[in-house]
């Protein structure tokens, strides 16, 4: 994945078989061959903090449903062993769900064409289903076709999002996080199918039955607001100890282009925490006049005792011309250092430690935007004197370490030829809060 991030995720996403930019018309393609229909509808994959932080990180991310099946994405991030599978993720909520016993072990296999796909363990609990699989053969490539998920016998359309490592050349072990486009049981048996591994097709199926591993808190505020002649309604706020999932429905009229119904929300507790975004993903329908969107997002679990959270409708207005780069070579610079990143505001780069195996930069935002505790939408970051990000891998995001003030560590490098990169960042458009209370 290229280390350029936000510019270069939409290069990245057509590369899958089916792009982001052509999957309305596909869809809509679809819909019109049946003329019974008399709405149209689309699925998408949208949020921006999402995207970027995806970039980041190298999560793959699919749209899915039973008509459409493009081929996974393969990636990186941390897999421990089978009854621990989630303890060392990325994701604060599964390390949560593994590390108190939450996940359950599934450890079925399906070989075909000298293939074998093994589900090693899941998690479910009403606000995410994440399942564990592992794949071993001659060369592992780690790509699957995107699967076809029955629930109770009854195929359902959702969106994925995949991440894994290699543990040798002929096994990977990933995980693949499943957002259904209507609300799951609390308990269900599931039937799942691939029908190819990379290029090589066959037959792996799993059955085995799924139950919410604990219960979560469920707020149905059924409150809503109106936001440029559109009305936005907050239908569920699910809080449990793997993640905050929010459900949105946004009306407006067919003619209305004041305002892009994939809305984006900041969560933020009565602390004043910006919870994560894990996942974001929208599914509409045209009917009567009305653009109907259903948003779900995912986001970090909410800290305990949190009593109020504020949920923040915003949108980005992006420029036709892109993001223009910002580059400041570090050699014989004083500091500390303004980055200008445009509408947004800026960064001051306080201090840059050198250590024998990395480089320690911190900063303070200057900006009245509100940021994540990762700073994942505004990233700036430290290239070599070749051009080369020092992402680190494993930690490629910055941590807030109070207020405003953040530090983030990165590959170790010589001194000279060092350059700081990132991009000038419009400002997000905010609107009308919601305030939710969280029952005790």
């Amino acid at each position: 994945m290229s280390n350029n991030q936000w510019p270069d995720l939409k290069k990245e996403m057509d590369k899958v078989s089916v792009p982001m930019d052509k999957l309305d018309s596909i869809i809509a393609n679809t819909i019109n061959e049946n003329r019974t229909k008399t709405s149209k509808k689309k699925v998408v994959f949208y949020s921006l903090s999402a995207a970027i932080s995806a970039a980041v990180l190298g999560l793959g991310v699919l749209i899915g449903s039973a008509s459409v099946s493009p081929a996974m994405a393969k990636i990186a991030s941390n897999i421990p062993i089978i009854g621990t599978f989630f303890n060392d993720s990325w994701d604060e909520g599964l390390r949560i769900a593994g590390k108190t016993g939450l996940t359950q072990v599934v450890d079925q296999s399906s070989k075909d064409n000298g293939i074998t796909l093994t589900m090693n363990e899941y998690f479910y609990d009403g606000t995410r289903l994440t399942f564990g699989f592992t794949q071993e053969s001659l060369f592992a490539t780690g790509q699957i076709e995107h699967p076809t998920i029955e629930v109770n016998g009854k195929e359902i359309n959702f969106i994925s999002g995949y991440s894994g490592e290699f543990v040798t050349p002929q096994k990977y072990k990933g995980t693949m996080d499943i957002t259904p486009t209507e609300e799951l049981p609390e308990e269900f048996d599931i039937k799942l199918r691939i029908d190819a591994v990379d290029l090589i097709p066959g037959k792996w199926e799993f059955n085995f039955p799924v139950k919410q591993s604990n219960e979560v808190t469920v707020i149905r505020p059924q409150e809503v607001k109106t936001i440029e002649g559109a009305e936005v309604e907050i239908s569920s706020l699910k809080v449990g100890p793997a993640g905050t999932d929010l459900n949105v429905k946004v009306v407006k009229d067919e003619g209305n282009n004041k305002l892009d119904p994939y809305l984006n929300f900041y969560v933020i507790d009565d602390n004043g925490n910006v919870l994560d975004t894990v996942t974001a993903s929208g599914i509409g329908d045209t009917k009567n006049g009305k653009e109907i969107e259903k948003l779900n997002f995912l986001y970090a679990p909410l800290k305990e005792g949190s009593k109020k959270v504020r949920v923040v409708p915003y949108t980005i207005p992006m420029s036709e011309k892109g993001l223009e780069e910002v580059f400041i070579p570090l050699d014989e610079q004083t500091l500390p250092i303004t980055v200008d990143q445009g509408e947004f505001g800026k960064v001051l780069v306080t201090k840059i430690i050198h250590e024998q195996d990395k480089i320690v930069m911190y900063f303070d935002v200057e900006s009245d935007v509100i940021v994540d505790d990762k700073f994942s939408r505004n990233s700036l970051w430290l290239e070599d004197a070749n051009g080369k990000s020092l992402l680190l891998e494993d930690n490629p995001l910055a941590e807030r370490i109070e207020g405003n003030t953040f530090k983030q560590e990165f590959a170790a490098s010589k001194k000279k030829g060092l350059q700081i990169k990132t991009y000038k960042f419009p400002k997000p458009i905010t609107y009308e809060e919601f305030k939710i209370d969280i029952p005790n």
